[in-house]
């Protein structure tokens, strides 16, 4: 039979390995080219979006983006702790996320796509454009750099992912704007 560690041993464990990632973090990660890279894809979608948003819709635009965000860095979680795939360089070593693409790429590119297809017809096919140029061009490149390593995972899971993450948000922004304009 299994033995089955103890809370405590579990705990042990996760702390020398939390550590450990840390060192590893701050001697190994922090100021490469592919950090920099992260700094960069973290704050230039930012600045792009900034120029265009609509600010008639902003904060319908933003909520949008922030409930992204807040879903894409949990499945992102829920990845990494399923050993499907791994991250070797993040910009902060304090998640283990990839905080470039779950608070910056996926929501700005999300809010952009939010923005400019208004009828569920385009905003459909644009997300199956982008589902796929995300799973078979940024993260083969990702990949490529040595940023993202694949364990339990291809790139082909990622599509449905990337499509009804932006179907299942869009709809219940639908049912949100709905509510509130009936209060």
């Amino acid at each position: 039979m299994k033995r089955i560690p103890t809370f405590e041993e579990t705990y042990t464990l996760q702390s020398a390995a939390d550590a450990a990632g840390r060192d590893f973090w701050f001697n190994s990660v922090v100021f490469t080219y592919q950090w920099w890279l992260l700094v960069a894809i973290t704050i230039i979608p930012f600045l792009v979006w900034w120029k265009i948003v609509d600010r008639r819709r902003f904060f319908e635009i933003t909520t949008y983006g922030l409930l992204i965000a807040l879903f894409s860095g949990l499945l992102d979680a829920i990845g990494v702790e399923m050993d499907a795939w791994e991250y070797k360089y993040d910009l902060v070593p304090l998640l283990d996320v990839f905080i470039a693409y779950d608070i910056s790429v996926l929501p700005v590119s999300y809010m952009v796509i939010y923005q400019y297809c208004q009828t569920w017809r385009s905003f459909a096919i644009a997300h199956v454009i982008v589902s796929f140029l995300f799973a078979f061009v940024s993260e083969p490149l990702l990949v490529y750099l040595d940023i993202y390593q694949l364990i339990e995972w291809k790139h082909i899971y990622s599509v449905p992912g990337y499509f009804f993450l932006a179907i299942f948000l869009r709809w219940v922004m639908g049912k949100l704007i709905k509510k509130s304009q009936s209060l």
